[in-house]
């Protein structure tokens, strides 16, 4: 299960989630609001945006090979606070992930932490029959996008075999958006993530939680 704040967040971890969908997991994608307020569409309606970026986010769910929904909160409003804890809580009691891949805590979007403090509450919300119904009690891990920070572990996943998808996911965003990142870049980047941990392409999460290897591999 990824969970982000708007549709295109989820680019950091395409190749990742197609690898599991290809894998066979069932694979959910969870965007707290719908970008309605999103600068590039010069004057549009945010109900129009709203329409146009849901239309986004059902193509990226069908390349990666996902389930998708949309939570009813509203860009640029994204507090952490109860209501949307509770709202993606009631999510995952329904889907019952086994991991949890979200926006890392200090990014500076505003509604990027917020959504990261969302997912930490609905982790143990979730867990509690009275609130959700039939509570999800089994482990969770939670993953986010990485920092440069040495003192939290980096958790690597070898995407070389979904890379063509991942590029897929970045060219449809680059092309309606007009980013001055290019798909060299993108590639370049996960390239670079492979060389670190001797793969041809790579994605890398952080975790408080890393897990235990019963040998050195």
């Amino acid at each position: 299960m990824a969970v982000f704040a708007h549709p295109d967040d989820e680019i950091g971890a395409s190749g990742t989630l197609a690898l599991h969908a290809r894998r066979g997991d069932r694979v959910l994608l969870v965007w707290m609001t719908r970008g309605e307020l999103a600068s590039h569409f010069h004057g549009a309606s945010p109900e129009e945006v709203a329409r146009v970026r849901e239309e986004h986010g059902a193509h990226v769910a069908g390349l990666l090979g996902a389930q998708y929904r949309f939570l009813p909160f509203q860009d640029t409003f994204l507090t952490g606070g109860r209501e949307e804890a509770l709202a993606l809580a009631q999510v995952m009691a329904e889907f019952q992930p086994d991991a949890v891949i979200t926006w890392d805590p200090w990014d500076v979007h505003p509604d990027h932490r917020a959504t990261h403090r969302a997912v930490l509450s609905a982790l143990k919300l979730c867990r509690i029959p009275k609130l959700v119904g039939e509570a999800h009690r089994k482990p969770v891990r939670l993953y986010h996008y990485p920092r440069r920070d040495i003192s939290r572990p980096y958790v690597y996943v070898d995407i070389s075999t979904t890379q063509e998808v991942a590029e897929a996911v970045f060219r449809f965003y680059q092309e309606f958006y007009g980013w001055p990142v290019t798909l060299e870049d993108f590639r370049a980047q996960r390239r670079l993530r492979g060389r670190e941990t001797g793969v041809p392409f790579a994605e890398a999460f952080q975790t408080d939680s890393p897990p235990a290897w019963p040998a050195l591999p």
